[in-house]
């Protein structure tokens, strides 16, 4: 299913938003013009009143004689006081509205601010949620072609046994690699289930990483051999025993080297070794190199993220595999990293705990 194309929409929201905005700047700044011109104009009438009034005082002051003079000062007095209380009263009543007025105004812009980031937060969800979608269908398509051809395989390889049983050992080779295949996937999506529910568990011993290494390497001899790539272990002087559940490790580094095998063709060679590393070699390192095609560095920032391959056009798997690998080695805890460049391969490395004073000699010391 394609995206609806929400790019316009949004662009109209704004426009509608930003049109709001000047539509209020613009009544607000009317509203004080139009404050401002009754302030003006009613000053205008208080001075003429007053200056009225004074006019016709003056004219009476005329006609009063020496004893009515002390009078009209008194009076002057009198007027004066009650001019400067009801200026005041003006002022002050004046000073009310306007705080008033922009109590009014900053209680709007806050609403205004709040509804706006209330619509960038549900626009922000709008996108997360077709992303995901958008993810989801994808992520069901590819798992449905990944299944299917394994599938395919195990039932054409099934039916020429039927038909021509010659070489059933080859045959059944190839029936038991796409049903590991297939086993492989079903298993990385329940992983990836189990650690988004957080029901993950780890049974931790004491083992040699040299025979985990061992084990996983002729396991994918056959894989690697199909494909005319050399697989090899690299013999260390000095093995480590590591605390860690067996079975994980051996899926990490089954995970390391079945990507290695995609990714590196025809008479290229796959190398696995180890050594001990981090404070005090109290961590062993273990390293999957090959001479593949190598990764592009902008790859490299994601490509552990769950899903990496998906919007890949060259896409050899859904990109589960290598986020396992990182939520498992970190578990242990560990760390889990890769060193690549174009043209001049890859590799993997990841680290787990040593165990103290574990460390054994080679049996040629």
């Amino acid at each position: 299913m394609a995206p609806e194309k929400d790019p316009p929409r949004q662009s109209e929201r704004e426009k509608s938003d930003e049109t709001l905005r000047d539509s209020d700047s613009a009544s607000e700044h009317q509203a004080d013009f139009d404050r401002d011109a009754e302030r003006v104009e009613a000053d205008k009438a208080k001075l003429q009143s007053r200056s009225d009034s004074d006019a016709s005082r003056d004219l009476g002051r005329a006609d009063v004689g020496r004893s009515g003079a002390k009078r009209q000062a008194e009076g002057d007095e009198r007027l004066r006081v009650e001019r400067q209380t009801s200026d005041q009263a003006i002022k002050g009543e004046r000073l009310r509205t306007d705080a008033a007025t922009e109590k009014g105004r900053s209680h709007h812009q806050a609403s205004a601010r709040s509804s706006a980031e209330l619509l960038s937060q549900e626009q922000k969800s709008h996108q997360r949620t077709r992303a995901t979608l958008t993810t989801r269908e994808e992520f069901l398509a590819i798992v449905s072609h990944d299944l299917r051809n394994p599938l395919n395989n195990i039932s054409m390889a099934a039916q020429n046994l039927l038909e021509d049983p010659k070489d059933v050992k080859e045959m059944a080779a190839s029936i038991n690699r796409s049903a590991v295949e297939m086993l492989g996937l079903i298993q990385d999506l329940l992983d990836v289930e189990r650690m988004a529910l957080g029901k993950l568990t780890l049974h931790i011993e004491e083992h040699d990483v040299s025979e985990i290494i061992k084990q996983a390497v002729e396991q994918l001899q056959g894989a690697a051999a199909s494909k005319g790539v050399t697989l090899e272990a690299e013999p260390q002087d000095v093995c480590g025993y590591v605390v860690c559940d067996r079975s994980r490790a051996m899926q990490v580094l089954s995970n390391l080297i079945g990507n290695a095998i995609k990714f590196t063709p025809a008479k290229g060679k796959i190398c696995v070794s180890c050594q001990r590393t981090g404070p005090e070699g109290k961590e062993v390192q273990v390293s999957v190199s090959d001479t593949g095609e190598g990764i592009a560095p902008e790859k490299i920032k994601t490509i552990f993220e769950r899903f990496s391959q998906i919007h890949n056009q060259d896409r050899r798997g859904i990109g589960l595999g290598l986020y396992i690998a990182k939520m498992m080695v970190e578990e242990h805890p560990g760390r889990i990293w890769v060193e690549s460049k174009l043209g001049e391969g890859s590799t993997f490395h990841f680290t787990l705990p040593l165990r103290s004073g574990a460390i054994r000699e080679a049996k040629s010391q």
